[in-house]
C-alpha cells in the first residue's frame, strides 16, 4: 500500500499541467486576458448625530479588534494665518497636545497614554485642524477624557512652545538643502501668487512675534463643539458610545461659528523661472497652471486624462520622456483637484543637469501631444483598469472608510462621492478626455519654473524666454540687541573707534590677510561637556579651511570662493551655497581680518555698555554684507562681539555673543587667547588659542576643493 501511493503522488500535478495547457494556449498575450468586471461593493456608511452644542458626531462599528479609533476635522486651519504670523498655527497644533493642560502636563500625558499603549495626537493642516486618539476599549474611558480636555482645556505652556519655536527655526534654516522641496515649494508659491495666503512662508521674524497669548487667542475663535466633527470606528455600541460623547463634551457651550478668512489667490506668474542651486547634479523642472475642483462635472473626464497623459507606468510621459528618451528619473503629471479650491495642473520631472532643456522639449511636446492625438482604445482601456485597480484600495478598512465621509462632509461633497466616482469613470469616452485635455491644459499660462546648476545645463533657460530669477535667500533674523541709528556722528565716532582698535591689535605691522591657528574648545551641552580641537586657515578674500577633531573623528571643511566641500574619511560632499556665505561671513568677522579692512568697513557708534566690569562703546559693524555689534573700549580693546548665526550644532540661528580675553602679543599682532561664547544668552563654548601665525604663506593645496 506504502508502494502504490509513493507511485501514485506525480500524477497530480501531471494533471493540473495537461488541464492548464490548453488555458494558456488560448491567450498569447497578457493584455487579451479578458477579467470579468468588478463586483458591486457596498461601503458602510457611519451614523451621523449632532449634539445640542452643535458637535458633529460620526460612528462605524467594528467588532474585529478590541481597539477604538477617534478622528476629529476642526473648522480652522494654516491657510488662514494673519499676514506675519506665518507658523501660529502649527503651534497651535504641535502644542495643543505637548503643553498638555491644567490638570496633566504634557510630559505626565506622554507617560499616562503609553503605560495604556494609547495615543492622542492635535495637529494642523491647510483647511482644517485635527485630533484624534487610538486606545483598547477597555481603556476608552480614560483616554477621552484626557483627549476632551485636550481639547477643551489646552495650557498651551511656554516651554513646549519654545521648543516648538526651536524645531521651526530648524526647518527655516534647512528649508533650501533639498533641491526637490525647493521645487515643489516655489512652484506652489509661482501658482497660486506671493500675495496669497497659500504662498506664506514661516520665517525667523514670524516665529519671533508669535507669543503664547496667540495660541490661546487662536483657540479661543476656532475651538467650539459647532465647529468640531469627531469621527468614531471601532468595538462598541453606538448607542452607548453616544452617551458617552454626550457627557464628554454635551456641556461644553456652542460657540461663534468659524469666521474663516477668504483666501485670495493672487494672478499666477505665467513665463520662465530660475533658481540657481550649484552645489547639485540634477535639475528639477516644473511646467504648470491652475487645475479645477473635484465637484466640476469633468472630474470623472479629467482623471482619466490624468492617467493616460502621466499617471503611471504605462503613461504617455512616463513612456515617451523616461523609458524612451532616457531623460528623467521621474516624470509625472495631471490636472490636479482640490475640495475647497482649484488645484494645479503640473508637468514634473528631474533629470540630469545636461539634459535639462532637452527635458523640457520633451516636457513640451507631450502636452502638445495630448492636446493634438486622442487617446486610443487601449489607452482607455488600461485607464480605466488602473483606476478600478487603485478604487480597490480607497475603501479596505472602516478607519479608512470614516475617515474619507469626514473629508467628504468637512467640505460639502456627497456621503456617496465615492461610489459616483466607478460610476463616473465607467462613462468616460475618448471624446471626453480629447475635450478636457484642450479645456484645461492651456500651454500659454503655462508656469515653467526649473532649479539646478546653470554652468551644467546643455542649453540655457533663456532658450525658453525671458527669465525670472526666483530669490529663495532666507530672511535673517531681526536682532534683539539694541538698534544704531546712522548718522554722520555715530559713523564718525564709530571710525574713529575701530581705527583704534586696528593701530591696538596690528600693533605697527602690515593689516592681516591670511591666519593659520590651533584652538581647544569646549562645548557645553546641557550638563556635559564635549572636547574638540579646531585647526583654521583664513585667506582674504574668500578662502577658508576648518578641520575639527572630535572623539567620534575628523571633519573638515574647505571654502574657495563660492565652492565648498566637507570632508570625512574617504567621503566628500558640496557645501550648499548657504553654508558657503555663511562662513565668507565667518571671515569677515575674524577680529584681524575684520580691524584690517577698516577702511572699508561702515562702523557706527552706539550706546556704552559695561562688560565683566570693563566700559566699552557699541559699535554696528558692517563689513562685505556681514554685520556684528563690537563692544569696543577706550583704548581700543575689543571686548565683546555679538551677531545673528547658526548653533553649530543644531543649525538652528540665533543670537551669538563672544567675550574676548586674555590678549597676548604674537609677532607684534595683538591676539586674543580666551573666548566665551553665548547662544541666546546661553553659555555654548569657550576657545583658547593654542598656536597662531599671521600673514603667513599658505600651501596652495590648502584651499583645494576639487577631487
Amino acid at each position: 500500500m506504502k508502494k502504490s501511493l509513493t507511485t501514485a503522488r506525480p500524477i497530480a500535478p501531471l494533471l493540473l499541467l495537461l488541464l492548464a495547457t490548453p488555458l494558456v494556449a488560448q491567450v498569447k498575450n497578457h493584455e487579451d486576458i479578458k477579467y470579468p468586471p468588478l463586483p458591486e461593493r457596498e461601503i458602510p456608511r457611519p451614523t451621523v448625530h449632532r449634539l445640542a452644542n452643535g458637535l458633529q458626531l460620526f460612528l462605524i462599528e467594528d467588532h474585529e479588534l478590541p481597539l477604538i479609533s477617534v478622528s476629529g476635522r476642526i473648522r480652522t486651519g494654516s491657510n488662514y494665518e494673519p499676514a506675519g504670523k506665518a507658523g501660529l498655527a502649527d503651534f497651535v497644533g504641535q502644542v495643543m497636545r505637548e503643553g498638555g493642560t491644567s490638570k496633566m502636563d504634557g510630559d505626565a500625558m506622554d507617560d499616562y497614554l503609553e503605560s495604556r499603549a494609547a495615543f492622542v495626537e492635535t495637529g494642523m493642516r491647510g483647511d482644517f485642524g485635527s485630533a484624534s486618539m487610538n486606545c483598547l476599549t477597555e481603556d476608552f474611558d480614560d483616554v477621552l477624557g484626557v483627549f476632551a480636555d485636550v481639547l477643551r482645556n489646552p495650557a498651551f505652556a511656554e516651554d513646549k512652545l519654545e521648543l516648538a519655536k526651536q524645531q521651526a527655526k530648524t526647518g527655516i534654516a534647512r528649508r533650501n538643502d533639498d533641491i526637490a522641496g525647493i521645487a515643489g515649494r516655489e512652484f506652489a508659491r509661482l501658482i497660486h501668487g506671493y500675495e496669497s495666503p497659500l504662498a506664506q512662508m514661516v520665517e525667523y521674524a514670524s516665529v519671533a512675534s508669535i507669543t503664547r497669548g496667540d495660541l490661546v487667542a487662536w483657540h479661543e475663535r476656532y475651538y467650539h463643539p459647532n465647529n468640531i466633527m469627531l469621527g468614531i470606528v471601532g468595538d462598541f455600541d453606538s448607542g452607548e458610545m453616544k452617551a458617552k460623547i454626550e457627557a464628554a463634551f454635551g456641556d461644553w457651550p456652542r460657540g461663534a461659528d468659524a469666521d474663516l478668512p477668504e483666501i485670495r489667490v493672487a494672478p499666477p506668474r505665467p513665463g520662465v523661472h530660475f533658481i540657481e542651486k550649484d552645489d547639485v547634479t540634477q535639475a528639477y523642472v516644473r511646467l504648470g497652471h491652475r487645475g479645477i475642483r473635484a465637484d466640476n462635472p469633468d472630474y470623472y473626464a479629467v482623471q482619466m486624462m490624468n492617467e493616460i497623459f502621466g499617471g503611471g507606468f504605462s503613461s504617455r510621459l512616463f513612456n515617451n520622456v523616461r523609458s524612451e528618451k532616457g531623460l528623467a528619473y521621474n516624470v509625472g503629471g495631471g490636472v490636479g483637484s482640490g475640495f475647497l479650491r482649484e488645484g494645479i495642473f503640473s508637468v514634473q520631472l528631474s533629470t540630469k543637469s545636461e539634459s535639462m532643456a532637452a527635458s523640457i522639449d520633451a516636457l513640451r511636446a507631450e502636452i502638445d501631444d495630448i492636446l493634438a492625438s486622442p487617446p486610443t482604445d487601449h489607452e482607455m482601456s488600461r485607464a480605466r483598469e488602473a483606476i478600478f485597480n487603485s478604487w480597490v484600495f480607497r475603501s479596505t478598512s472602516m478607519r479608512q472608510i470614516l475617515g474619507q465621509q469626514l473629508t467628504y462632509a468637512y467640505y460639502g461633497y456627497p456621503p456617496d462621492f465615492l461610489e459616483r466616482y466607478r460610476a463616473g469613470i465607467e462613462k468616460v469616452t475618448r471624446e471626453d478626455v480629447a475635450r478636457v485635455a484642450r479645456q484645461y491644459i492651456q500651454p500659454d499660462k503655462l508656469v515653467t519654473l526649473v532649479v539646478g546648476k546653470s554652468a551644467d545645463f546643455d542649453r540655457p533657460v533663456s532658450a525658453f524666454g525671458e527669465v525670472h530669477v526666483v530669490d529663495i535667500s532666507i530672511p535673517e533674523p531681526v536682532s534683539s540687541g539694541p538698534a544704531i541709528t546712522r548718522t554722520e556722528e555715530s559713523l564718525a565716532t564709530g571710525r574713529a573707534l575701530l581705527a583704534r582698535s586696528a593701530a591696538l591689535l596690528n600693533g605697527g605691522n602690515a593689516a592681516a590677510t591670511s591666519i593659520e591657528g590651533d584652538y581647544a574648545i569646549e562645548f557645553s551641552m546641557g550638563s556635559q561637556t564635549v572636547s574638540v580641537s579646531q585647526r583654521v586657515a583664513y585667506e582674504l578674500p574668500d578662502k577658508l579651511r576648518q578641520t575639527f577633531t572630535t572623539p567620534m573623528g575628523e571633519q573638515t571643511v574647505v571654502i574657495n570662493g563660492n565652492q565648498g566641500v566637507v570632508l570625512v574619511g574617504d567621503s566628500r560632499q558640496s557645501v550648499p551655497g548657504s553654508d558657503v556665505s555663511r562662513m565668507h561671513q565667518d571671515l569677515n568677522r575674524d577680529l584681524l581680518l575684520l580691524v584690517g579692512r577698516a577702511d572699508e568697513a561702515e562702523p557706527a557708534a552706539g550706546a556704552a555698555e559695561s562688560i565683566d566690569g570693563t566700559a566699552c562703546t557699541v559699535v554696528s559693524v558692517k563689513l562685505n554684507g556681514t554685520e556684528s555689534t563690537l563692544c569696543i573700549a577706550e583704548d581700543g580693546t575689543i571686548v565683546s562681539q555679538a551677531y545673528t548665526g547658526v548653533h553649530p550644532m543644531r543649525r538652528t540661528p540665533g543670537e551669538i555673543r563672544v567675550i574676548y580675553s586674555d590678549y597676548r602679543k604674537i609677532d607684534g599682532y595683538l591676539v586674543p587667547h580666551r573666548r566665551v561664547m553665548e547662544f541666546d544668552g546661553q553659555a555654548l563654548a569657550s576657545m583658547s588659542t593654542t598656536s597662531v601665525a599671521i600673514n603667513t604663506e599658505l600651501d596652495a593645496t590648502t584651499f583645494e576643493v576639487g577631487k
